[in-house]
């Protein structure tokens, strides 16, 4: 995987009329804004267990009312913050009945295609509350109908000056 989850920062997205659930996580952790977005950072103890069992509890405190997903860290460790897309690069462009199969046979919803890349399509879970990125990324990366796949993040840059 080329971007592990954390196992204690999670994006979270509520409904705008259900805040009641951000108050609630707040049990588990600390709750701030996620900059630039309309989602919260939630942040809990970083000696948690795995991602999944920290995502599930805290998928269980949210419900129906929204989403959680594990920010996804790259190789230096930088945070890396779930959109709730995922992107596929098929071997092939496929057409669109074909596209629709495949979001079928694995619970996603397409989005759209990649108008500069005919063989790109972006996907979104038909259960965004109960499905875990990070797994649904593996499975469709082990079944081999893809070239690449990935969850789609909103990240922060820091420019440095070369000298």
């Amino acid at each position: 995987m080329a971007q592990p989850p954390s196992n204690h920062l999670f994006v979270i997205r509520v409904r705008p009329e259900d805040r009641l659930a951000s108050e609630r996580l707040a049990a588990l952790g600390r709750i701030q804004p996620l900059e630039g977005t309309d989602a919260l950072l939630l942040s809990l103890p970083a000696d948690r267990e795995a991602p999944q069992a920290a995502w599930r509890q805290a998928q269980e405190v949210v419900g129906a009312a929204g989403t959680v997903q594990p920010v996804l860290l790259d190789e230096e460790g930088e945070p890396h913050y779930p959109t709730g897309e995922i992107s596929i690069r098929f071997k092939d462009a496929l057409g669109d009945d074909e596209l629709r199969r495949f979001a079928a046979r694995h619970d996603l919803r397409l989005l759209r295609r990649n108008e500069l890349a005919p063989q790109q399509a972006v996907f979104q879970p038909l259960d965004g509350s109960g499905s875990y990125l990070p797994e649904i990324v593996q499975r469709i990366e082990r079944q081999g109908a893809a070239k690449a796949v990935w969850a789609n993040t909103l990240s922060r840059y820091q420019r440095v000056a070369l000298r």
